[in-house]
């Protein structure tokens, strides 16, 4: 059971993490990448395709061609400028994030994120 004081603190540093800057960059870019309609078609075609040709993988008759439209699709949806500012919003909320952890780290003795980290079934 965590003490008032402990739960107090918890929710003040989730509320000063929520009010950084990357973490609003982060939530604004991701909430346009979900958003934009070309987007939405391109990764549904990208996962569609890819589901079909994992199919074919297994029974040898994928072709060049397949795996070629596939990764042309792959490149349009990492290049476009929508996916960019998002991929690059993601590497700044994760660098503060560990700077986050950094900080709690050193003030409590141990390493935060591994000890908060969910236990995994596999190690």
């Amino acid at each position: 059971m965590l003490t008032t004081q402990l739960q107090t603190a918890g929710e003040t540093f989730v509320a000063a993490v929520t009010a950084t800057p990357e973490m609003e960059a982060f939530v604004r870019a991701k909430a346009v990448f979900r958003a934009d309609p070309e987007l939405q078609d391109l990764r549904k075609r990208l996962s569609q395709r890819s589901g079909e040709l994992q199919a074919k993988q297994t029974t040898g008759a994928l072709t060049q061609q397949e795996i070629d439209e596939v990764q042309f699709l792959q490149n349009t949806l990492n290049a476009h400028p929508i996916t960019v500012q998002f991929v690059q919003a993601r590497h700044a909320i994760i660098a503060r994030l560990g700077e986050c952890n950094e900080a709690v780290s050193e003030e409590i003795g141990f390493d935060f994120a591994a000890a908060a980290a969910p236990q995994s079934c596999c190690g």
